[in-house]
């Protein structure tokens, strides 16, 4: 499929919701109005990445060729449902992600569903009256914001309207019960930062040349007005506006609009919606958001507050994830929102620009000290050494604790915390000194491993009983909410993993993918050596974890096995693993994770005692005793054994027996 067919595919569209980035409409199935390429290309992505039927609308991207496929599951019950989950699939890369909204505090919500359907539907009508009642309301009008679920309530309630079924009523004007309560007070002000450089975002922005000679800049939410005067001293037409800060300067047009470490502050997520639509709504060419990213926390003292923390300043900040931080973009400003540093998304308002940009994404070098010298208020800069130049030994053991973390540490988790703030200016600026010099993949893997072992803790822990959150330890309090949010959202995606971890196809399908252990789809067993415990993809791993909290710790053993279709592992012992050839089995210890039951099998008496053949099978590709493990089953292999016909291997006996006749 080339991108002019797509595009011509999509024109001929029949029916749907036209918005300027995306057609959106219910799955036809197999309706013969719809273009066969589209048709055929959603059953054979239905196909290939299991995606069901709960996922009932999909979303063709026209900036660029993806599909994106929606669960909307109250679509017809619901007068305005709310998204639940996501699949997006770039039909280019072949690149899939998949967004939950489940424990989003405002999902996307729906209107005008009956521009999704075929005007024969039988809810067409039904559908198109209630849009007519809520147009004649004035419901409609302001489109940029009603299309989140709090943001729609609270339109709702300041019109005094409600629902019954699909029907309009008038409930009385009356406020929201969550704006009648008392609320904690923010002191938002206190995030506003003395900046003495540019922003990391802005800086971000002149590398990648996206202020270009001559253009505009403008900061929403400038805070005291650094980043402002910096591009203003680089000869742009620069100004900022701030609720606190400075007030009085009025909102105006600019080429590039910067909204940065703005969205992150604000403690309600309708609220959100609104300030990225209005700072949009400013960018002429460009948008720049930036917000904090979840492990960047460096706070000593929190208190969970909505989707975010409280600090004992009394501040707010939310740490997004960056799929989340993505999703909000995308799904408020109906367009596609780049990722071009850790927490720094570009939107553009011409798709044009946006493709041009794609394009040419390889970063310009700019020299930060010539720079400086321009600027005047960054002389400090002159002067000043890359403090991994002086500091290296204490950097080096901060990134080691931020890797096994996953996060920024606290005081009592890392203990020369005050030097590193001392020789770098703060613990975040550690972090992006990290990032800068051993790349943003090398973090978010170390974050990914620890979220993944956290999932794993919290869904083996579903097995038996809830851990009460008070019962754990602080480190993993602090874990918890920076990795997920809260401890709700944690056992909400493990008990996901768990549901999951019990379709036998979605283990095969794992461990089909591995290129190590052994695989046997004719027995339905995945059998690995405990060093590789670690490397295994999540699913399976909570299932390894579900047996140890059953029995103990799977390391002990030396090759554990997975039964793929019957919710069983085994631990398999034996004499001499790793240095005999043919090492004997000693124990077995079999846990069926459907009863909860545990059976222990003593090899060492009766009157065969089994033996493991072609044991590289089960080990790292790059084990020391790798070339010798292979020239011995070389041999076995000329006596006519293969790994295919004899499984584990004959018995010792046997062995013994069928050797000597040789």
């Amino acid at each position: 499929m080339t991108a002019a067919e797509y595009r011509l595919a999509l024109d001929a569209l029949p029916f749907g919701k036209r918005l300027p980035g995306a057609v959106y409409l219910i799955d036809p199935g197999e309706d013969s109005r719809i273009p066969s390429l589209l048709r055929i290309t959603v059953s054979e992505l239905r196909k290939r990445l299991e995606i069901g039927p709960e996922y009932n609308l999909l979303k063709f991207h026209t900036a660029a060729p993806k599909i994106s496929f929606l669960g909307y599951p109250d679509f017809e019950k619901d007068p305005h449902p709310a998204l639940k989950e996501a699949i997006i699939v770039d039909l280019v890369t072949g690149k899939t992600r998949r967004d939950d909204y489940r424990t989003r505090a405002n999902p996307p919500v729906l209107h005008r569903k009956e521009t999704f359907l075929p005007p024969e539907h039988p809810l067409h009508g039904k559908f198109a009256k209630l849009t007519r009642q809520e147009e004649d309301a004035g419901l409609l009008e302001d489109t940029s914001r009603i299309g989140f679920r709090l943001n729609w309530e609270r339109a709702l309630a300041g019109k005094g309207f409600g629902f019954k079924g699909h029907r309009l009523v008038e409930t009385g004007q009356g406020t929201l019960a969550s704006e009648a309560a008392p609320k904690k007070k923010i002191h938002r002000h206190k995030t506003a930062l003395v900046r003495r450089e540019i922003s990391k975002p802005v800086k971000t922005l002149l590398e990648l040349g996206q202020l270009r000679r001559g253009e505009s800049f403008f900061d929403y939410g400038c805070g005291h007005g650094g980043d402002v005067l910096a591009i203003e001293k680089l000869g742009h037409p620069s100004n900022g506006w701030d609720p606190v800060h400075a007030p009085e300067v009025a909102k105006q047009a600019a080429d590039v609009v910067n909204l940065g470490f703005v969205l992150n502050v604000i403690e309600d997520p309708a609220e959100r919606v609104d300030a990225l639509v209005d700072a949009w709504k400013y960018a002429q060419r460009a948008l720049l958001v930036s917000t904090l990213i979840a492990g960047q926390e460096a706070y000593d003292d929190v208190l969970t507050f909505g989707d975010g923390v409280l600090t004992r300043r009394d501040t707010f900040q939310k740490f997004f994830e960056p799929a989340e931080i993505q999703a909000l973009l995308e799904d408020t400003l109906h367009t596609e929102a780049v990722p071009v540093g850790l927490g720094i998304y570009l939107v553009f308002r011409d798709t044009a620009e946006l493709h041009d940009f794609l394009a040419s994404r390889a970063r310009r070098f700019i020299d930060w000290e010539s720079l400086s010298r321009r600027l005047g208020i960054l002389k400090a800069l002159r002067a000043k050494r890359d403090p991994y130049d002086t500091h290296r030994e204490l950097l080096d053991d901060f990134w080691e604790s931020v890797l096994v973390l996953g996060r920024i540490p606290r005081d009592e988790e890392f203990d020369r915390l005050a030097d590193v703030r001392q020789a770098c200016g703060s613990l975040p600026r550690a972090l992006q000194l990290f990032i800068d010099r051993f790349g943003e993949p090398t973090f978010t893997a170390a974050r990914q491993r620890r979220k993944e072992d956290l999932l794993v803790f919290i869904a083996a822990a579903q097995l038996r009983r809830k851990i009460p959150f008070n019962q754990l330890s602080l480190r993993l309090q602090r874990d918890l909410r920076s990795f997920f949010g809260s401890y709700a959202n944690a056992e909400e995606k493990a008990r996901e993993l768990m549901f999951t971890a019990g379709d036998s196809d979605e283990l095969e399908i794992a461990a089909a993918q591995l290129d190590f252990g052994f695989l046997d789809p004719k027995e339905g067993h995945f059998t690995v050596h405990r060093s590789l415990l670690d490397e295994l993809p999540v699913i399976l791993r909570v299932y390894v974890e579900c047996a140890a909290r059953l029995y103990g710790d799977p390391r002990e053993a030396d090759l554990f096995k997975i039964h793929l279709h019957s919710r069983k592992l085994t631990f398999h012992y034996y004499r001499d693993f790793d240095t005999s050839p043919l090492p004997e089995l000693l124990t077995r210890i079999k846990i069926d994770l459907r009863r909860l039951f545990v059976t222990v099998i003593d090899h060492t008496t009766g009157p065969e005692h089994q033996l493991l053949f072609f044991k590289e099978r089960f080990l790292p590709k790059d084990h020391p005793d790798r070339s010798k493990m292979d020239r011995f089953s070389a041999k076995l292999r000329k006596l006519g054994l293969r790994e295919e016909t004899i499984g584990y291997g004959p018995s010792k006996e046997k062995w013994e027996e069928w050797n000597q006749s040789r």
